[in-house]
């Protein structure tokens, strides 16, 4: 199968600049990989531009369709993409419990006290539930979403990389894909909708790694880690705790009301 096009990529600010950076070198990486082959763009250029800013050349297919749907196609994509870069550890000692507890600390700049003490309950929460599971860590996308998708018969083309991260939660990019689409076209984001796609993670799971153990609580601490991340990452991008975001909002609701569909 051969790439139609390159697309070129050039960053507006510093923030792009990282942005980018992490791309390419996500990009690079999954070159060795060989059950993506075709399915993730190829860098085809990359450098700085007379301005200063970095550029990305990457190969990509013209525009096709997109499904909203959660299919087996994405499911196969994402269990070859865990096990490119994939870890059993325990969740204390992951780069995503890092980040958290980096992230929440930063957030005392811009949250509020109420919503400080509702974040680290739920950081507190989601190490007390998974303190006794080892279980597996993996490459997550970052921002698996119809849009950044393209499907090309029995498989899919997955572009925009530079959200990319090691030692992610397995159920992540599922439940991320299930959750944006929802949350970004103003859909209802309700202890329902999340409890359903908790179920298809869960499903997913078992499925891509059936070797551990993936009883409700897991799925329900893996879950919470998912949200606090999302809520966390758009809360420090734009240096806001603003609850009238289309996403932020209803996840923050989600938080609040995580009594309502943890499992216990």
């Amino acid at each position: 199968m051969n790439l139609s096009f390159g697309l070129v990529k050039t960053a507006a600010d510093e923030a792009a600049d990282a942005l980018l950076a992490r791309e390419a070198r996500w990009l690079h990486e999954l070159e060795e990989v060989r059950e993506l082959e075709d399915q993730v763009p190829r860098v085809l250029e990359e450098g700085t531009n007379p301005a200063g800013r970095r550029y990305l050349v990457i190969s990509m297919y013209p525009a096709r369709g997109e499904t909203r749907a959660f299919t087996a196609d994405h499911a196969r994509f994402l269990a070859h993409l865990g096990k490119a870069r994939f870890r059993a550890t325990d969740f204390d000692v992951t780069q995503t419990s890092a980040w958290l507890q980096r992230s929440i600390a930063e957030a005392r700049a811009i949250a509020p006290a109420g919503a400080m003490r509702t974040l680290e309950d739920c950081y507190e929460l989601c190490e007390t539930a998974l303190l006794y599971w080892t279980g597996p860590y993996v490459l997550s996308q970052g921002d698996f979403a119809p849009w950044h998708i393209r499907n090309l018969g029995s498989q899919l083309f997955v572009t925009d990389w530079g959200q990319a991260r090691a030692e992610a939660s397995p159920l992540d990019d599922v439940l991320h894909y299930l959750m944006i689409q929802r949350a970004l076209c103003l859909r209802p984001v309700t202890v329902p909708v999340l409890q359903q796609a908790m179920k298809r993670a869960a499903d997913f799971a078992l499925q891509a790694y059936p070797e551990w153990s993936w009883r409700p609580p897991v799925i329900g601490a893996l879950t919470l880690v998912y949200l606090l991340g999302t809520v966390l990452q758009r809360s420090l991008a734009t240096r806001r705790f603003d609850r009238a975001d289309r996403v932020l909002g209803p996840y923050w609701k989600l938080l609040q009301k995580r009594s309502a569909w943890m499992p216990i």
